[in-house]
């Protein structure tokens, strides 16, 4: 391209860069949230080494996992679900269409974690009448739900983690673009990246959430190893009526292979695909004196397509969560209670496969004070306990959790957001 042409083109993007900024009109917020959490946590109590299916243990947890390992108690500082963050929207066709984006990033104000930029909910779409759609990394309709079943806005430590996920140091939360053959497989706590969804508007108090997130980490087949199309289906359908909510959701793996983190085999050419569900009901109650009422019911299922004999082929385990609030003006009191059961399993062959020891329960209490609408300080005490063979965590718990270990921590915290909102364009009206 010669200097002549190069010049030419600088013009016309002088010329047409206030034109464009002026046909675009509308708002873009900055916006954030601050929760550090000041806690004493510490796992103990775990299971000593010598445990095996024989003598009480489970068929999916090794001899070896039994460490009897325990975290001393300690002091900590941790930042929860704290983040900041750009959005906003653009009429297209008058007030019809709207194009939309967000941009959002974890913070530390603990200081101790580097964050991505644009690791948390961030997509750009289009939105009217019709509902909205969007490409991006956001959390799946199946997590949804559960994010408006807390105390406190944001995820804590003494939230709900006994549900979405099954155990076995499985990550109550996580946030990923596809497959990585880790532990966050088999979770269904799950932003994810690489995914297209879409809500309805609300017709008559129902409304719906879809979501897919592409196979972009599909693989190739080789001489050891079989082709695997990794992609996640999730949808949520809600209704509600005066102070009553309803929701169920419905999430599908296929070939993340989930089971394989929790005792299976893992990818091989006698073990070429996988299907992991979960089945989500949630109810919520809000009365007139303050109560507000959470209830969770849910099953989750992992099963692989493995044809050696003595793998394990099925897992299967149910759970529920209850949360009570009340509110007294500024004040709140909350309290919660979890559990999930064993499960079930089954071997390649129809050999026995115990569950001995893989349930868990979960309780907190705790009391906040609204500041002023934008901040809240917080009290709460949490609790873990997990039978004899399970691994059940808490969100930013105090690390990974060995077999029976029971995490238990108390702790003060503080909440602050903040929003600003600017008009970018021309204002209404002008030529």
């Amino acid at each position: 391209m010669n200097m002549t042409h190069r010049r030419s083109l600088a013009l016309l993007a002088a010329l047409l860069l206030p034109a464009a900024a002026s046909a675009l009109e509308g708002d873009v917020t900055l916006y954030g949230t601050l929760m550090p959490f000041f806690d004493n946590a510490r796992v103990s109590d775990p299971t000593r080494p010598g445990l095996s299916p024989a003598t009480g243990g489970a068929t999916q947890v090794s001899d070896a996992a039994y460490t009897g390992v325990a975290i001393p108690q300690r002091f900590r500082l941790t930042s929860g679900t704290s983040n900041i963050g750009f959005k906003g929207g653009f009429d297209v066709l008058g007030e019809d269409l709207q194009v939309f984006f967000q941009v959002e990033s974890a913070v530390s104000p603990d200081g101790d974690a580097p964050n991505a930029w644009a690791s948390r909910n961030s997509a750009v779409g289009v939105k009217g009448k019709f509902g909205r759609a969007f490409f991006g990394n956001w959390d799946t309709p199946y997590k949804y739900p559960v994010l408006l079943v807390g105390a406190v806005r944001g995820l804590n430590p003494f939230d709900n983690t006994i549900t979405a996920n099954p155990g076995f140091g499985v990550p109550g939360t996580t946030t990923q673009s596809g497959r990585v053959n880790g532990k966050a497989d088999a979770a269904f706590n799950r932003r994810q990246g690489n995914s297209v969804q879409y809500w309805t508007p609300e017709l008559y108090g129902f409304s719906a959430r879809l979501a897919y997130s592409a196979n972009e980490s599909r693989t190739v087949a080789s001489a050891t190893a079989p082709s695997i199309s990794p992609t996640i289906s999730s949808g949520l359908v809600s209704w509600a009526y005066g102070p009553l909510l309803l929701r169920y959701a419905y999430e599908r793996h296929q070939d993340y292979f989930g089971l394989s983190q929790l005792g299976g085999s893992p990818v091989s050419l006698t073990n070429r695909s996988s299907t992991d569900q979960g089945h989500e009901a949630i109810a919520q109650l809000a009365l007139p004196t303050g109560t507000r009422v959470s209830l969770v019911g849910e099953r989750l299922s992992y099963e692989n397509e493995d044809r050696a004999v003595g793998a394990v082929r099925e897992y299967a385990r149910l759970a529920y969560y209850a949360l009570l609030q009340q509110r007294f003006g500024a004040h709140q009191v909350f309290g919660s209670f979890g559990q999930s059961d064993a499960g079930e399993c089954k071997v390649v062959g129809g050999g026995a496969c115990t569950v001995n020891g893989l349930g868990a329960t979960q309780w907190n209490a705790g009391y906040s004070y609204a500041l002023t609408k934008a901040a809240d300080v917080y009290v709460a005490y949490y609790e873990t306990r997990n039978d004899r063979s399970a691994s059940y965590g808490v969100v930013g718990g105090p690390g990974a959790v060995a077999p029976g270990g029971d995490t238990r921590g108390f702790g003060l915290g503080l909440l602050y957001t903040f929003a600003a909102t600017a008009n970018v364009g021309a204002p209404k009206g002008s030529p």
